[in-house]
C-alpha cells in the first residue's frame, strides 16, 4: 500500500503529507471520477447503546473475510440502527483503520452499528454495491490511507472522505460487474461469533488448571481434536525487530509481521535479512498473534521478519496452513483462546498454550476449499479492475 509522486513543494499552500499523498493517488482505470458528495450523502445517528448491547464496530469486520466476526458489548455511545435509521443500500466505512467497508442488508436488520463507521447513503440504489466493492477493494484502502489524518492508526473523517474522488464506469460496465460483485458481498455474510457470556458450577480446584475452570464450564473442549503442536515441527515466538527497524522498504530488508499486518494492515517497519537475528518466516508457515483477543491467523506468502508478539508455526504438512489459519479464525477456536489467553487488559497466549488448542478432524477436511480462498480486497480488486 504504497503511492509515491515526484511534486513541487514550492507550489503548495502547506506540507501536510496526508493531504499531498492523497492528491498523488490514482485510480487503476480510466473511468470518469466524481466525488463522493455527488454520488451519495452522510448520515448521522440518531440512537445511542448502553454497555452491554451487542454493537457492530469496525473491528467487528473480518480484515480478510469482510464478513461481521462478533459484535462488541463493551461499545457505548452513539449507533445507527438498521432499519430505522440504515437501509438496505447504505454504505458504512470505517472512521478508523482502513479495514473493508459494509453494505447495509437484510442479514444486518436490526443492528446496532457504533459511529466509528461513517454511513453513506448512495443517491441512486445500484450505486451501493459499486461504492461497496471500490471502498473495500486493495485500491480504496490505499485511498483511505492516503487521506487518514492519523500515523499509527489511519483516520478518516466523514467530510475529507466525502471529498475523495471515485471512479464510476458507464451503467453498462458497472452492470456486468454486478454479479461477480453481488457473489463477493454475499460471501461476506457468515455466521456471528459468540463467546459464552455468564455461567456459574462447582468445580474442584484440586482436579484441574485455576485458570481453565474459570474461563469455561466446559474443560472437556481442550480435548475435542488433535492438538495443534502436534502439526508442527516448531512453535517460535519472534523477536524485538525496534532496535534495527527502518519505515521504509529497502534492499536486502524484510518487512516485520506485527499483529497490524496479520490483522490486514500494510508492513510498517521493515529489519535488515543478515542482521540482528530476526526470526524468519517462510512461505507455508502459519503467523498467529500472540497478543490480544484475535488470533488474526493468516499463511505466510513471502519471508517475513516475525515481531516479538507474533508466534511462527512452522507446520510438518504445509499444505494443511490455509485450513489450520481458517481453524484458528473460527469461533471454536477462539473459544478455546479465550480460555488460555493471560492478562486482563492485553490478553496474550504462549507458544506453550496455542500448541494446546485441539484441531478437530473436520476442520482440515476442507484444506482444498480454504486454500483457495483470497482476501477480500484482492477478489475486488480482481473483479472491479479486470472484469
Amino acid at each position: 500500500m504504497f503511492t509515491s509522486a515526484i511534486l513541487d513543494l514550492r507550489l503548495e499552500r502547506n506540507w501536510e503529507p496526508g493531504r499531498l499523498t492523497a492528491e498523488a493517488f490514482r485510480w487503476p482505470t480510466s473511468d470518469p471520477e466524481l466525488p463522493l458528495r455527488e454520488l451519495a450523502t452522510h448520515l448521522a445517528p440518531r440512537s445511542f447503546a448502553d454497555a452491554g448491547s451487542p454493537v457492530v464496530t469496525p473491528a467487528s469486520v473480518d480484515s480478510q473475510s469482510g464478513g461481521v466476526r462478533r459484535r462488541n458489548k463493551k461499545y457505548q455511545g452513539a449507533v445507527f440502527q438498521v432499519g430505522s435509521e440504515l437501509r438496505s443500500g447504505d454504505v458504512l466505512v470505517p472512521r478508523l483503520g482502513v479495514g473493508p467497508a459494509l453494505l447495509v442488508s437484510d442479514h444486518l436488520r436490526g443492528a446496532l452499528v457504533a459511529a466509528r463507521f461513517s454511513a453513506l447513503r448512495p443517491l441512486e440504489p445500484e450505486l451501493g454495491l459499486w461504492l461497496w466493492g471500490v471502498l473495500s477493494s486493495e485500491s480504496g484502502r490505499r485511498l483511505r490511507a492516503n487521506l487518514s489524518q492519523g500515523a499509527a492508526v489511519a483516520a478518516v473523517e466523514a467530510s475529507v472522505l466525502l471529498d475523495a474522488t471515485v471512479p464510476v464506469p458507464p451503467l453498462e460496465r458497472m452492470r456486468r460487474v454486478t454479479g461477480p460483485l453481488r457473489a463477493i458481498e454475499d460471501s461476506t455474510h457468515v455466521d456471528e461469533e459468540e463467546a459464552v457470556e455468564t455461567w456459574w458450577q462447582t468445580t474442584d480446584l484440586r482436579a484441574t488448571e485455576w485458570r481453565i475452570a474459570l474461563a469455561t464450564p466446559d474443560p472437556s473442549l481442550l480435548t475435542a481434536g488433535a492438538p495443534l503442536a502436534n502439526f508442527c515441527g516448531e512453535i517460535a515466538r519472534g523477536r524485538s525487530t525496534r532496535r534495527l527497524a527502518i519505515e521504509e522498504e529497502a534492499p536486502g530488508y524484510l518487512p516485520v509481521a506485527d499483529v497490524s499486518m496479520l490483522g490486514g494492515k500494510p508492513p510498517r517497519r521493515w529489519v535488515p535479512q543478515d542482521e540482528g537475528n530476526p526470526t524468519v518466516a517462510y512461505p507455508g508457515d502459519l503467523l498467529v498473534a500472540a497478543l490480544g483477543n484475535l488470533p488474526h491467523a493468516r499463511v505466510a506468502d513471502a519471508p517475513v521478519a516475525a515481531d516479538t508478539h507474533v508466534l511462527i508455526l512452522r507446520l510438518r504438512n504445509p499444505s494443511l496452513g490455509p485450513a489450520l489459519a481458517h481453524y484458528l479464525n473460527g469461533q471454536d477456536a477462539y473459544r478455546v483462546r479465550q480460555m488460555l489467553t493471560v492478562g486482563a487488559t492485553i490478553p496474550s497466549i504462549s507458544a506453550t498454550d496455542i500448541g494446546r488448542i485441539p484441531v478437530p478432524a473436520a476442520a482440515l477436511e476442507q484444506a482444498d476449499a480454504h486454500a483457495a480462498e483470497l482476501p477480500l480486497a484482492q477478489r475486488l480488486e480482481q473483479v472491479l479492475w479486470e472484469s
